[in-house]
């Protein structure tokens, strides 16, 4: 699925499979600038009434359209696996926010930059981050802050193998955040959350498949299955 202005396309392309002892999960993505083009077209046709209601909201013109394409990813893929119109696709919340769909389908979506990850799981509850490369602003008080003692001592070690503290910052926050977002809870209560019991994969060899453009350092992401 690609979106061309004009066409009865969608959003997203299967990056590939990844799979652990518990679980295994499509990952699909879209670049969000290939398909500005297209999202009055995807607004009208591909979201619900509520997410255009919401679209209403969006003061940022660059954010909208991210919203729009993202949304349009994730109804694309689903209704495809439910032999359903995208704008049929019945998503749900939990009470912590993230976005659920009935039946035997499990999903969640990440972006960062120019890039929407969609991770979509058959087997159990799956989480997807992706972070663009980057210098990261005051990383030492957001590893401070943010980071275990063993994700602390995680960033430490990968610094010591040659990675700079922004790089080891976001591949430990990624591994996080993919098993947050698997438990279906957010970063203010990960005290209470047992991420240690949750699988979790690394995504540099599918995304080492992608073309970033020339104003991207790349993106490092993970999938984790709770």
């Amino acid at each position: 699925m690609t979106s061309t202005p004009g066409t009865e396309s969608t959003p997203g392309t299967l990056l590939g499979t990844v799979t652990s002892g518990v679980g295994s999960a499509e990952v699909w993505y879209a670049w969000v600038g290939a398909n500005v083009a297209a999202v009055d077209d995807l607004t009208s046709r591909v979201l619900s009434a509520s997410e255009r209601e919401r679209l209403t909201r969006y003061r940022n013109g660059a954010a909208a359209g991210r919203y729009v394409i993202t949304r349009s990813l994730v109804r694309s893929v689903l209704g495809d696996h439910l032999s359903l119109p995208p704008s049929e696709v019945q998503i749900s919340q939990t009470d912590f926010g993230k976005p659920v769909v009935a039946g035997a389908l499990h999903f969640n979506v990440s972006h960062s930059g120019d890039l929407v990850l969609l991770a979509l799981s058959a087997d159990r509850a799956v989480g997807i981050d992706v972070e663009r490369c980057r210098g990261v602003e005051r990383v030492s008080a957001l590893v401070a802050r943010w980071l275990t003692s063993a994700e602390q001592q995680d960033v430490a070690r990968r610094v010591d193998g040659g990675a700079d503290l922004s790089e080891a910052f976001l591949r430990v926050w990624s591994l996080k955040e993919a098993r947050l977002k698997a438990l279906g809870v957010g970063i203010a209560n990960a005290a209470h959350a047992d991420i240690d019991a949750v699988s979790v994969l690394p995504l540099d060899e599918l995304l080492e498949q992608l073309d970033p453009g020339t104003e991207s350092e790349g993106y490092i992401g993970a999938v984790a299955f709770a």
